[in-house]
Protein backbone atom coordinates (compact mmCIF):
# COMPACT_ATOMS: atom_id res chain seq x y z
CA UNK A 1 0.00 0.00 0.00
CA UNK A 2 3.01 2.23 0.81
CA UNK A 3 4.08 1.50 -2.34
CA UNK A 4 1.24 2.26 -3.91
CA UNK A 5 0.61 5.36 -2.48
CA UNK A 6 4.07 6.67 -3.03
CA UNK A 7 3.78 5.99 -7.09
CA UNK A 8 0.53 7.60 -7.23
CA UNK A 9 2.36 10.55 -5.45
CA UNK A 10 4.87 9.82 -8.43
CA UNK A 11 2.16 10.09 -11.00
CA UNK A 12 1.00 12.99 -9.42
CA UNK A 13 3.77 15.17 -9.58
CA UNK A 14 4.94 14.36 -12.51
CA UNK A 15 1.41 15.39 -14.15
CA UNK A 16 1.67 18.72 -12.47
CA UNK A 17 5.14 19.91 -14.15
CA UNK A 18 4.79 17.93 -17.43
CA UNK A 19 4.25 21.19 -18.93
CA UNK A 20 7.44 22.88 -17.36
CA UNK A 21 9.47 19.95 -18.15
CA UNK A 22 8.22 18.71 -21.11
CA UNK A 23 9.74 22.82 -21.97
CA UNK A 24 13.00 21.77 -20.42
CA UNK A 25 13.40 18.10 -22.13
CA UNK A 26 12.18 20.07 -25.40
CA UNK A 27 15.36 22.66 -24.81
CA UNK A 28 17.59 20.25 -24.04
CA UNK A 29 16.79 18.29 -27.40
CA UNK A 30 18.11 21.57 -28.76
CA UNK A 31 21.14 21.54 -27.15
CA UNK A 32 19.87 25.03 -25.03
CA UNK A 33 21.44 22.93 -21.78
CA UNK A 34 21.13 25.94 -19.41
CA UNK A 35 18.03 26.93 -20.26
CA UNK A 36 16.77 23.82 -19.83
CA UNK A 37 18.82 23.33 -16.34
CA UNK A 38 17.57 26.80 -15.00
CA UNK A 39 14.06 25.01 -16.04
CA UNK A 40 14.55 22.22 -13.79
CA UNK A 41 15.91 23.64 -11.29
CA UNK A 42 12.28 24.97 -10.83
CA UNK A 43 11.10 21.79 -10.61
CA UNK A 44 13.15 20.51 -7.67
CA UNK A 45 12.57 23.75 -5.86
CA UNK A 46 9.07 22.64 -5.97
CA UNK A 47 9.84 19.01 -5.39
CA UNK A 48 13.39 19.19 -3.70
CA UNK A 49 13.00 15.11 -2.66
CA UNK A 50 12.13 13.91 -5.99
CA UNK A 51 15.36 12.03 -6.81
CA UNK A 52 14.73 11.54 -10.71
CA UNK A 53 14.10 15.51 -11.08
CA UNK A 54 17.38 15.89 -9.22
CA UNK A 55 19.35 13.58 -11.28
CA UNK A 56 17.54 15.01 -14.34
CA UNK A 57 19.07 18.63 -13.37
CA UNK A 58 22.44 17.71 -12.28
CA UNK A 59 22.92 15.59 -15.69
CA UNK A 60 22.01 19.04 -17.66
CA UNK A 61 23.77 21.33 -15.59
CA UNK A 62 26.99 18.97 -16.60
CA UNK A 63 26.40 19.35 -20.05
CA UNK A 64 25.64 23.12 -20.03
CA UNK A 65 29.00 23.73 -18.33
CA UNK A 66 30.96 21.35 -20.78
CA UNK A 67 28.50 23.13 -23.99
CA UNK A 68 29.92 26.68 -22.38
CA UNK A 69 33.23 26.01 -21.93
CA UNK A 70 33.37 24.18 -25.44
CA UNK A 71 32.35 27.36 -26.93
CA UNK A 72 34.92 29.01 -25.11
CA UNK A 73 37.51 27.07 -27.42
CA UNK A 74 36.09 27.14 -30.29
CA UNK A 75 35.25 31.16 -30.73
CA UNK A 76 38.77 31.43 -28.82
CA UNK A 77 40.24 29.07 -31.86
CA UNK A 78 38.24 31.12 -34.20
CA UNK A 79 39.71 34.26 -33.13
CA UNK A 80 36.60 36.02 -31.67
CA UNK A 81 38.13 36.64 -28.22
CA UNK A 82 35.36 38.89 -26.84
CA UNK A 83 32.78 36.19 -27.47
CA UNK A 84 35.04 33.55 -25.91
CA UNK A 85 35.25 34.96 -22.65
CA UNK A 86 31.81 35.88 -22.55
CA UNK A 87 30.76 31.91 -22.52
CA UNK A 88 34.10 31.67 -20.09
CA UNK A 89 32.39 34.37 -18.07
CA UNK A 90 28.64 32.06 -18.46
CA UNK A 91 30.48 28.91 -17.36
CA UNK A 92 32.67 30.31 -14.39
CA UNK A 93 29.74 31.91 -13.20
CA UNK A 94 27.42 28.95 -13.46
CA UNK A 95 29.76 26.54 -11.91
CA UNK A 96 30.21 28.86 -8.30
CA UNK A 97 26.16 29.03 -8.50
CA UNK A 98 25.79 25.42 -9.35
CA UNK A 99 28.78 24.65 -6.54
CA UNK A 100 29.39 21.68 -9.70
CA UNK A 101 32.58 19.98 -9.06
CA UNK A 102 34.65 19.50 -12.55
CA UNK A 103 36.03 16.43 -14.57
CA UNK A 104 39.82 16.22 -15.05
CA UNK A 105 38.67 16.62 -18.33
CA UNK A 106 36.87 20.07 -17.81
CA UNK A 107 39.81 20.86 -15.60
CA UNK A 108 42.21 20.77 -18.74
CA UNK A 109 39.90 22.83 -20.92
CA UNK A 110 39.47 25.29 -18.45
CA UNK A 111 43.13 25.85 -17.78
CA UNK A 112 43.61 25.96 -21.85
CA UNK A 113 40.72 28.83 -21.78
CA UNK A 114 42.48 31.18 -18.79
CA UNK A 115 45.51 30.92 -20.72
CA UNK A 116 43.99 32.21 -23.93
CA UNK A 117 42.27 34.96 -21.73
CA UNK A 118 45.38 35.99 -20.12
CA UNK A 119 47.03 36.06 -24.23
CA UNK A 120 43.99 38.86 -24.66
CA UNK A 121 44.00 40.75 -21.74
CA UNK A 122 47.59 41.38 -22.39
CA UNK A 123 46.52 42.37 -25.70
CA UNK A 124 44.21 44.92 -24.76
CA UNK A 125 45.28 46.09 -21.07
CA UNK A 126 48.74 45.49 -20.59
CA UNK A 127 49.97 46.08 -23.37
CA UNK A 128 47.78 49.92 -24.10
CA UNK A 129 49.69 50.17 -20.08
CA UNK A 130 53.11 49.60 -21.70
CA UNK A 131 52.48 52.46 -23.90
CA UNK A 132 51.19 54.78 -21.40
CA UNK A 133 47.57 54.83 -22.41
CA UNK A 134 46.49 53.75 -18.92
CA UNK A 135 42.63 54.93 -19.11
CA UNK A 136 42.37 53.04 -22.06
CA UNK A 137 43.60 49.89 -20.25
CA UNK A 138 41.55 51.03 -17.36
CA UNK A 139 38.47 50.93 -19.66
CA UNK A 140 39.61 47.33 -20.46
CA UNK A 141 39.85 45.98 -17.15
CA UNK A 142 36.44 47.32 -15.92
CA UNK A 143 34.74 46.20 -18.82
CA UNK A 144 36.86 42.55 -17.74
CA UNK A 145 36.07 42.74 -14.00
CA UNK A 146 32.93 40.59 -13.80
CA UNK A 147 35.11 37.66 -15.66
CA UNK A 148 38.62 38.89 -13.25
CA UNK A 149 36.26 38.70 -10.04
CA UNK A 150 36.41 34.85 -10.21
CA UNK A 151 38.13 33.08 -8.13
CA UNK A 152 40.50 31.48 -10.96
CA UNK A 153 41.55 34.85 -12.60
CA UNK A 154 43.19 36.12 -8.79
CA UNK A 155 46.60 35.63 -10.25
CA UNK A 156 45.85 37.09 -13.73
CA UNK A 157 43.66 40.07 -12.18
CA UNK A 158 46.58 41.33 -9.95
CA UNK A 159 49.13 41.67 -12.81
CA UNK A 160 46.29 43.39 -15.25
CA UNK A 161 45.80 45.76 -12.19
CA UNK A 162 49.47 46.43 -11.36
CA UNK A 163 50.17 47.11 -14.76
CA UNK A 164 47.50 49.75 -15.22
CA UNK A 165 48.13 51.97 -11.87
CA UNK A 166 51.66 51.66 -12.74
CA UNK A 167 50.71 52.86 -16.09
CA UNK A 168 48.57 55.53 -14.65
CA UNK A 169 51.18 56.19 -12.16
CA UNK A 170 54.20 56.61 -14.66
CA UNK A 171 51.97 58.82 -16.45
CA UNK A 172 51.08 61.61 -14.07
CA UNK A 173 54.75 61.83 -13.29
CA UNK A 174 55.18 62.79 -17.07
CA UNK A 175 52.58 65.14 -17.55
CA UNK A 176 53.49 66.86 -14.46
CA UNK A 177 56.31 67.94 -16.82
CA UNK A 178 54.23 69.04 -19.28
CA UNK A 179 53.68 72.94 -19.10
CA UNK A 180 50.70 75.06 -20.91
CA UNK A 181 51.05 78.60 -21.10
CA UNK A 182 49.51 80.63 -18.12
CA UNK A 183 46.17 78.70 -17.97
CA UNK A 184 45.03 76.95 -14.73
CA UNK A 185 42.97 74.10 -16.60
CA UNK A 186 45.89 72.03 -17.93
CA UNK A 187 47.17 71.71 -15.02
CA UNK A 188 43.45 70.96 -12.68
CA UNK A 189 43.58 68.28 -15.45
CA UNK A 190 47.03 66.50 -14.67
CA UNK A 191 46.30 66.85 -10.99
CA UNK A 192 42.85 65.07 -11.60
CA UNK A 193 44.91 63.04 -13.78
CA UNK A 194 46.79 61.93 -10.97
CA UNK A 195 44.27 61.96 -7.74
CA UNK A 196 42.10 59.36 -10.04
CA UNK A 197 45.63 57.03 -9.77
CA UNK A 198 46.44 57.70 -6.36
CA UNK A 199 48.85 60.09 -7.24
CA UNK A 200 49.43 63.80 -6.24
CA UNK A 201 50.19 66.97 -8.41
CA UNK A 202 49.30 70.53 -6.87
CA UNK A 203 45.93 71.62 -7.15
CA UNK A 204 45.72 75.39 -9.14
CA UNK A 205 43.43 78.29 -8.54
CA UNK A 206 40.14 78.11 -10.09
CA UNK A 207 39.90 79.25 -13.53
CA UNK A 208 38.28 82.75 -13.86
CA UNK A 209 35.09 81.04 -15.75
CA UNK A 210 34.65 78.74 -12.34
CA UNK A 211 32.17 79.82 -9.87
CA UNK A 212 30.45 78.17 -6.24
CA UNK A 213 27.18 77.58 -6.66
CA UNK A 214 24.98 80.23 -7.55
CA UNK A 215 22.37 82.06 -5.67
CA UNK A 216 19.06 81.42 -6.27
CA UNK A 217 16.93 84.43 -6.31
CA UNK A 218 12.84 85.20 -6.32
CA UNK A 219 10.49 82.53 -5.48
CA UNK A 220 7.63 80.58 -7.18
CA UNK A 221 4.17 81.60 -6.29
CA UNK A 222 2.41 78.99 -5.02
CA UNK A 223 5.01 76.60 -3.61
CA UNK A 224 5.64 76.56 0.00
CA UNK A 225 8.96 76.74 1.89
CA UNK A 226 9.61 73.23 1.67
CA UNK A 227 8.88 72.51 -2.18
CA UNK A 228 11.02 76.02 -2.54
CA UNK A 229 13.82 74.33 -1.04
CA UNK A 230 13.86 71.36 -2.92
CA UNK A 231 13.90 72.71 -6.52
CA UNK A 232 16.76 74.99 -5.07
CA UNK A 233 18.66 72.06 -3.43
CA UNK A 234 17.99 70.16 -6.41
CA UNK A 235 19.38 73.12 -9.03
CA UNK A 236 22.09 73.38 -6.57
CA UNK A 237 23.44 69.97 -6.61
CA UNK A 238 23.23 69.78 -10.48
CA UNK A 239 25.25 73.21 -10.66
CA UNK A 240 27.84 71.50 -8.29
CA UNK A 241 28.19 68.59 -11.02
CA UNK A 242 28.59 71.02 -13.75
CA UNK A 243 31.86 72.06 -15.27
CA UNK A 244 30.80 75.70 -14.17
CA UNK A 245 31.57 74.49 -10.42
CA UNK A 246 34.48 74.65 -8.61
CA UNK A 247 34.56 74.79 -4.52
CA UNK A 248 37.24 76.81 -4.46
CA UNK A 249 36.18 79.58 -6.63
CA UNK A 250 35.16 83.04 -4.68
CA UNK A 251 32.34 84.53 -6.80
CA UNK A 252 29.19 82.75 -7.31
CA UNK A 253 26.37 83.70 -10.51
CA UNK A 254 23.11 84.82 -9.45
CA UNK A 255 19.93 82.99 -11.32
CA UNK A 256 17.04 83.90 -10.83
CA UNK A 257 13.59 81.67 -10.33
CA UNK A 258 10.22 82.39 -11.07
CA UNK A 259 7.15 80.47 -11.87
CA UNK A 260 3.87 79.50 -9.88
CA UNK A 261 2.14 76.63 -8.39
CA UNK A 262 -1.93 76.70 -9.22
CA UNK A 263 -4.47 75.00 -8.20
CA UNK A 264 -7.87 74.99 -9.44
CA UNK A 265 -11.03 72.82 -8.25
CA UNK A 266 -14.36 72.52 -9.68
CA UNK A 267 -17.53 70.70 -9.15
CA UNK A 268 -20.69 70.52 -10.58
CA UNK A 269 -23.74 68.18 -11.20
CA UNK A 270 -23.48 65.03 -14.24
CA UNK A 271 -26.57 62.49 -15.34
CA UNK A 272 -25.03 58.84 -14.81
CA UNK A 273 -26.57 55.87 -16.49
CA UNK A 274 -25.43 52.15 -15.23
CA UNK A 275 -26.76 49.51 -17.61
CA UNK A 276 -28.14 46.05 -16.50
CA UNK A 277 -30.10 43.30 -17.15
CA UNK A 278 -33.71 42.36 -16.14
CA UNK A 279 -35.42 39.49 -16.55
CA UNK A 280 -39.30 40.19 -17.92
CA UNK A 281 -41.89 36.92 -18.42
CA UNK A 282 -43.24 36.29 -21.27
CA UNK A 283 -45.62 33.50 -22.93
CA UNK A 284 -44.59 30.86 -24.76
CA UNK A 285 -45.87 27.39 -25.90
CA UNK A 286 -44.48 24.19 -26.20
CA UNK A 287 -45.24 20.87 -27.93
CA UNK A 288 -45.80 18.08 -25.23
CA UNK A 289 -46.78 14.41 -26.21
CA UNK A 290 -48.55 12.11 -23.89
CA UNK A 291 -49.53 7.90 -23.93
CA UNK A 292 -53.21 7.11 -23.58
CA UNK A 293 -54.63 3.62 -22.39
CA UNK A 294 -57.62 2.67 -23.83
CA UNK A 295 -59.39 -0.20 -22.80
CA UNK A 296 -61.70 -2.78 -25.53
CA UNK A 297 -62.94 -5.87 -25.45
CA UNK A 298 -63.00 -8.62 -27.70
CA UNK A 299 -64.51 -12.65 -28.09
CA UNK A 300 -62.02 -15.19 -27.64
CA UNK A 301 -62.36 -19.33 -27.85
CA UNK A 302 -61.51 -21.43 -25.29
CA UNK A 303 -61.77 -25.03 -24.27
CA UNK A 304 -63.23 -25.40 -20.63
CA UNK A 305 -62.69 -28.34 -18.66
CA UNK A 306 -64.81 -30.74 -20.30
CA UNK A 307 -63.43 -30.57 -23.68
CA UNK A 308 -65.97 -28.37 -24.69
CA UNK A 309 -65.32 -25.23 -27.21
CA UNK A 310 -66.85 -21.64 -25.59
CA UNK A 311 -66.23 -17.91 -26.64
CA UNK A 312 -66.00 -15.09 -23.97
CA UNK A 313 -65.31 -11.74 -23.76
CA UNK A 314 -61.74 -10.55 -22.60
CA UNK A 315 -60.48 -7.00 -22.34
CA UNK A 316 -57.53 -5.39 -23.45
CA UNK A 317 -56.04 -2.36 -23.73
CA UNK A 318 -54.21 -0.36 -26.55
CA UNK A 319 -51.91 2.41 -26.30
CA UNK A 320 -51.39 5.76 -28.64
CA UNK A 321 -50.23 8.89 -28.23
CA UNK A 322 -51.32 11.95 -28.76
CA UNK A 323 -49.31 15.84 -28.79
CA UNK A 324 -50.59 18.98 -27.88
CA UNK A 325 -49.51 22.68 -27.23
CA UNK A 326 -49.65 24.04 -23.85
CA UNK A 327 -48.66 27.38 -23.04
CA UNK A 328 -45.45 28.34 -20.50
CA UNK A 329 -44.11 31.13 -18.84
CA UNK A 330 -40.38 32.28 -19.42
CA UNK A 331 -37.91 34.79 -18.78
CA UNK A 332 -35.63 36.74 -21.12
CA UNK A 333 -32.98 39.35 -19.77
CA UNK A 334 -33.48 42.80 -21.69
CA UNK A 335 -30.87 45.43 -21.52
CA UNK A 336 -31.56 48.23 -18.92
CA UNK A 337 -30.69 51.40 -18.20
CA UNK A 338 -30.60 53.10 -14.46
CA UNK A 339 -30.10 56.82 -14.54
CA UNK A 340 -28.95 58.55 -11.47
CA UNK A 341 -27.19 61.89 -10.52
CA UNK A 342 -23.73 62.69 -8.99
CA UNK A 343 -21.62 65.25 -8.21
CA UNK A 344 -18.48 65.25 -10.10
CA UNK A 345 -15.46 66.78 -8.46
CA UNK A 346 -12.01 67.82 -10.08
CA UNK A 347 -8.73 69.36 -9.17
CA UNK A 348 -6.37 70.61 -12.06
CA UNK A 349 -2.74 71.74 -11.04
CA UNK A 350 -1.08 73.68 -12.88
CA UNK A 351 3.12 74.08 -12.41
CA UNK A 352 5.50 76.40 -14.64
CA UNK A 353 8.89 76.70 -12.87
CA UNK A 354 11.78 78.71 -14.64
CA UNK A 355 15.06 79.71 -14.01
CA UNK A 356 17.59 82.25 -15.82
CA UNK A 357 21.02 84.00 -15.32
CA UNK A 358 24.06 84.75 -16.98
CA UNK A 359 27.08 82.63 -16.22
CA UNK A 360 29.36 83.39 -19.41
CA UNK A 361 29.10 87.17 -19.82
CA UNK A 362 30.10 87.14 -23.89
CA UNK A 363 26.56 85.45 -24.57
CA UNK A 364 23.00 85.84 -22.91
CA UNK A 365 21.43 84.22 -20.24
CA UNK A 366 21.29 80.58 -19.51
CA UNK A 367 17.26 80.14 -19.17
CA UNK A 368 15.87 76.94 -18.25
CA UNK A 369 11.83 76.80 -18.05
CA UNK A 370 9.24 73.28 -17.50
CA UNK A 371 6.03 73.51 -17.63
CA UNK A 372 3.44 70.77 -16.28
CA UNK A 373 -0.33 70.17 -15.84
CA UNK A 374 -1.88 67.64 -13.82
CA UNK A 375 -5.66 66.89 -13.31
CA UNK A 376 -7.70 64.44 -11.03
CA UNK A 377 -11.57 63.76 -11.18
CA UNK A 378 -14.26 61.90 -9.37
CA UNK A 379 -17.55 61.47 -8.74
CA UNK A 380 -19.38 61.50 -5.14
CA UNK A 381 -22.82 60.41 -4.74
CA UNK A 382 -25.43 58.00 -2.04
CA UNK A 383 -27.20 55.80 -4.43
CA UNK A 384 -27.26 52.61 -3.96
CA UNK A 385 -28.57 50.27 -7.20
CA UNK A 386 -27.65 46.51 -7.10
CA UNK A 387 -28.51 45.12 -10.11
CA UNK A 388 -26.22 47.71 -12.04
CA UNK A 389 -23.38 47.80 -9.42
CA UNK A 390 -23.86 51.21 -8.35
CA UNK A 391 -22.23 52.00 -4.71
CA UNK A 392 -22.14 55.38 -2.90
CA UNK A 393 -18.36 56.65 -3.51
CA UNK A 394 -16.25 59.49 -2.32
CA UNK A 395 -13.70 61.56 -4.89
CA UNK A 396 -10.37 61.21 -3.28
CA UNK A 397 -7.84 63.42 -4.84
CA UNK A 398 -3.82 62.73 -4.41
CA UNK A 399 -1.90 65.06 -2.42
CA UNK A 400 0.43 67.32 -5.41
CA UNK A 401 3.48 66.79 -3.36
CA UNK A 402 4.63 64.06 -5.26
CA UNK A 403 4.17 65.29 -8.56
CA UNK A 404 5.40 68.27 -7.47
CA UNK A 405 8.53 66.86 -6.94
CA UNK A 406 8.45 64.95 -10.13
CA UNK A 407 8.94 68.12 -12.06
CA UNK A 408 10.93 69.42 -9.89
CA UNK A 409 13.41 66.62 -10.88
CA UNK A 410 12.73 67.17 -14.43
CA UNK A 411 13.38 70.32 -13.69
CA UNK A 412 16.93 69.60 -12.32
CA UNK A 413 17.93 67.33 -15.13
CA UNK A 414 16.56 69.74 -17.89
CA UNK A 415 18.98 72.34 -16.35
CA UNK A 416 21.91 69.50 -15.78
CA UNK A 417 21.93 69.28 -19.93
CA UNK A 418 21.87 73.08 -20.55
CA UNK A 419 24.57 73.60 -18.54
CA UNK A 420 26.96 71.31 -19.67
CA UNK A 421 25.34 72.47 -23.52
CA UNK A 422 26.36 76.38 -22.25
CA UNK A 423 30.18 75.73 -21.44
CA UNK A 424 30.44 73.30 -24.86
CA UNK A 425 28.91 76.58 -26.68
CA UNK A 426 31.22 78.78 -24.61
CA UNK A 427 34.55 76.79 -24.40
CA UNK A 428 34.70 74.23 -27.09
CA UNK A 429 34.71 76.44 -30.44
CA UNK A 430 36.55 74.93 -33.47
CA UNK A 431 39.94 77.19 -33.01
CA UNK A 432 40.89 75.65 -30.25
CA UNK A 433 44.44 75.62 -30.31
CA UNK A 434 46.28 75.36 -27.06
CA UNK A 435 46.75 72.52 -24.47
CA UNK A 436 44.47 74.92 -21.82
CA UNK A 437 41.53 76.12 -23.88
CA UNK A 438 41.43 71.79 -24.96
CA UNK A 439 41.70 70.67 -21.44
CA UNK A 440 38.95 73.99 -20.42
CA UNK A 441 36.26 72.09 -22.94
CA UNK A 442 37.05 68.72 -21.68
CA UNK A 443 35.66 69.69 -18.18
CA UNK A 444 32.32 69.36 -20.02
CA UNK A 445 32.84 65.73 -19.22
CA UNK A 446 31.31 64.57 -22.78
CA UNK A 447 32.86 63.54 -26.22
CA UNK A 448 35.36 66.19 -27.38
CA UNK A 449 35.22 67.85 -30.41
CA UNK A 450 37.88 66.76 -33.14
CA UNK A 451 39.44 70.18 -32.41
CA UNK A 452 40.45 69.60 -28.35
CA UNK A 453 40.51 65.62 -28.82
CA UNK A 454 43.67 66.41 -31.72
CA UNK A 455 45.48 68.90 -29.08
CA UNK A 456 45.27 66.63 -26.02
CA UNK A 457 46.19 63.64 -27.74
CA UNK A 458 49.29 65.12 -29.12
CA UNK A 459 50.28 64.65 -25.02
CA UNK A 460 47.71 61.78 -24.02
CA UNK A 461 47.82 59.63 -27.39
CA UNK A 462 44.57 57.50 -27.54
CA UNK A 463 44.08 58.39 -23.89
CA UNK A 464 42.36 61.58 -24.96
CA UNK A 465 39.09 60.37 -26.03
CA UNK A 466 38.98 59.31 -21.78
CA UNK A 467 40.16 62.71 -20.16
CA UNK A 468 37.03 64.14 -20.13
CA UNK A 469 35.46 61.25 -17.55
CA UNK A 470 38.07 62.34 -15.46
CA UNK A 471 35.51 65.44 -15.00
CA UNK A 472 32.49 63.69 -14.31
CA UNK A 473 30.85 64.08 -10.45
CA UNK A 474 30.58 60.56 -9.22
Amino acid sequence: MVRLLSMLSLSLLLGGCSTLRGQADELARKGRFVEAAAIYDELVAKSPHEKELVVERDGLRGRALDQLLGNARRLRMEGQDEKAEDNLLGFLDRRVAWNSKLSGGLESSLLEEMGGTDQHLQRIISEPASRGLALTAEAALVRKRPLLAHGEMVHIRARMEDAVLQSGRDTCERLKGVSSETGSHWRELVARYCHHWGGFAPEPPPGPELTRAPDFTGAVAGLDSAQLELLRGQLTRAYEKSPWFSSSATTAPELSLAGSFSTRRDSHTVELTAPYYEKVPYTDHEDRTETIEEPYEVEEEYTDKDGNKKTRKVTHVRKYTRTFTVPVTRYRDVARTFEYRALRRSVDYQLTLSSSGVLDSRRGPLSTVVQGHYSESGYEHDVRFDPGDVRPQRAVFSAPDDWVAQRVQAMAATFTQQLVEHWQQSYCEPSILSLDAAARCARAGTELPTPAYRVLSEILGDDAARVPSLFVAR
